[in-house]
């Protein structure tokens, strides 16, 4: 039986082997160092945390709950760097652990999970007229922002409720405040890279 430690990842905790706790520890150390955005680092390498905690969650269940070596592979794969290269490829990682990692199957899965990744409707605060209402929904439907202005207008001016709909709207629709939620609202991977984007913003 493999040696295990407990610790927390994003307020959650897990079960890790020792050796997946290595890799993981190395990997969050060299994303740590690799990433640009100076004063917000904390608050990067925090929305990373969460999403392996995320991964991790839907990974683990209560008859396999010890996450191995390669799980943390798979996610590291899967989060890449924050200037958008591969950790394996990058120089970051020990030579053993470069060829124990089979890149080709686990991008395979990193992109058919990617394909998959749903955009969830949020208030756009970014570029937000009023309560940013048009432009997240621009991003959930496709449908240029301006367009929508445009539509509730004329629908407000003609008497219907246009303004109703977007009020209700405004109060029912979260707003995409942290980067993970950013990527969700454009339907991107909450990948390393596109987390980094937001965090630089704020």
């Amino acid at each position: 039986m493999k040696e295990v430690v407990n610790i927390a990842i994003g307020n959650k905790s897990f079960t890790l082997e020792v050796d997946a706790f290595k890799t993981l520890k190395e990997y969050l150390a060299a994303f740590k160092t690799k990433s640009s955005v100076g004063v917000q680092t904390e608050e990067t390498m925090q929305e990373i945390e969460e999403r392996i905690a995320e991964i991790l969650s839907s990974k683990v269940s209560s008859v396999r709950n010890v996450v191995n070596l390669t799980m943390v592979e798979e996610i590291i794969i899967q989060l890449g760097m924050p200037d958008g290269t591969s950790y394996f490829n990058s120089g970051s990682a020990s030579g053993t652990q470069k060829t124990q990692t089979n890149s080709k199957t686990y991008s395979q899965a990193y992109y058919q999970e990617a394909e998959g990744e749903r955009k969830r409707f949020y208030r756009d605060l970014d570029s937000n007229v009023i309560g940013g209402v048009c432009s997240g929904l621009g991003y959930y439907m496709n449908i240029d922002p301006v367009l929508l202005r445009v539509i509730l207008v004329v629908l407000f001016l003609a008497g219907c409720s246009g303004l109703l709909i977007y009020i209700i709207l405004w109060i029912v629709a979260p707003a995409a405040k942290t980067p993970a939620q950013k990527c969700e609202m454009r339907g991107w991977p909450k990948t390393a890279e596109n987390i980094e984007k937001f965090t630089r913003r704020a």
